[in-house]
């Protein structure tokens, strides 16, 4: 929808700064010049936010330019308000909100760009907004889910294995000296760790060393697309990790290309949409592949079942979902379901992994404690 131009207070102000990779500049008013800086830290939260406002003021019977007056006096990121500015002053001129948010890529994502576009388009713009609100709130929780299921296990691995090289690098080395001194034997576990962590105090350094250039020569290695697409392709393979893997990229897929889809967003459209952003190579290779069926006139549903990278669970919904006329209800469908088996399996796998980690750390750790024992208790049978 086009608002009625008119003159702005925010319009006249001084345009100096550009702003990086959007073809047009940024006013100093509302933040201080360095904000330009934080571009790429403006978080979809913060989009996320002004859009439930958006849609408030919209529903509310408030004329677009209007609304944006009163989002943008309720933003305090400093450079996702002169973006809003310069979102305001392009509607004001007569264009579309999904042009003005186009032409800062590096704040509003494509995908959204396209669904206000879409919105504005079929005049479904409150529509719209809700179904965005919807997607990228369960998008949020999801992350924010797989997230802090990681946090405990990663911990109780960093204190486990902090604990053991203390122990071992810092308090069996006395004991070791003490033996040294008295000129007697060390048994045989309390002389292992010893040697180990005399090991570890002369070549630690060396050992992180060749870590950190195993980890750069890595990092380099994938950056490269040949490499990154076998390394992908075996994380895919891996049983249990691949499986869940798998699942949560292919219920990004559906949610995203559904949310488009009942978005108004053409099938094909939709199709390469959700191909551009996805991250995974051999997920991108199968997602051409079912484009160009989809151009040939096959359907969806006939070369998901075809291709072995796919579930045949999705093919099987999308038969469904194509024979109904609810292709993008059932994609959405799909992406709760495959959710549903994420969650369930992370905390089974979470449930696991933190029994197993105590009872290796607990063990590693028991045998340093036992070793050192053995050895005190050795200075008792020492000839005086």
């Amino acid at each position: 929808m086009r608002a009625r131009p008119k003159p702005s207070a925010v319009e006249s102000a001084p345009r100096t700064q550009a702003l990086p990779g959007a073809g047009r500049s940024v006013s100093s008013v509302g933040g201080s010049d360095s904000g330009s800086r934080w571009g790429k830290s403006v978080s979809i939260k913060h989009v996320l936010s002004m859009t439930e406002q958006l849609l408030t003021l919209q529903e509310a019977g408030l004329p677009l330019d209007r609304a944006l007056h009163i989002c943008l006096g309720s933003i305090e990121h400093a450079y996702f308000r002169r973006v809003m500015q310069l979102v305001l002053i392009d509607v004001e001129k007569g264009n579309t909100l999904g042009e003005s948010f186009a032409k800062t890529p590096e704040v509003f994502p494509r995908l959204y760009v396209n669904m206000i576009r879409a919105g504005e388009e079929g005049g479904v713009l409150p529509i719209v907004m809700k179904r965005l609100i919807e997607f990228y709130t369960r998008s949020i929780e999801f992350r924010s889910f797989l997230i802090t299921s990681s946090i405990y296990p990663v911990l109780l691995f960093a204190f486990g294995v902090s604990a053991l090289l203390g122990l071992t690098v810092f308090v069996l080395p006395k004991f070791g000296q003490i033996f040294a001194d008295m000129n007697q034997t060390l048994p045989l576990p309390a002389a292992v760790l010893i040697g180990a962590g005399e090991f570890l105090k002369t070549y630690g350094v060396y050992i992180l060393l060749a870590l950190l250039l195993v980890v750069v020569g890595f990092v380099y290695a994938i950056k490269n697309p040949f490499w990154l697409e076998r390394w992908q392709r075996l994380l895919l393979r891996t049983p249990l990790l691949g499986t869940l893997l798998l699942k949560i990229k292919l219920a990004n897929v559906c949610r995203t290309w559904g949310t488009l889809m009942s978005s108004g967003v053409p099938i094909l459209t939709g199709m390469r949409i959700v191909r551009e952003l996805s991250d995974n190579i051999p997920l991108r290779q199968a997602l051409d592949r079912l484009v160009q069926a989809v151009q040939e006139g096959r359907g969806v549903s006939v070369p998901v079942l075809a291709d072995p990278f796919f579930p045949r669970l999705l093919g099987q919904l999308a038969t469904v979902g194509e024979e109904s006329g609810a292709l993008d209800k059932m994609l959405i469908k799909v992406a709760d379901q495959y959710e549903r088996d994420i969650q369930k399996a992370t905390r089974n796998l979470v449930a696991l992994f933190e029994p197993a980690m105590i009872l290796v750390m607990g063990g590693l750790i028991g045998a340093v404690v036992v070793s050192m024992l053995t050895a005190i208790f050795s200075i008792n049978d020492m000839p005086l």
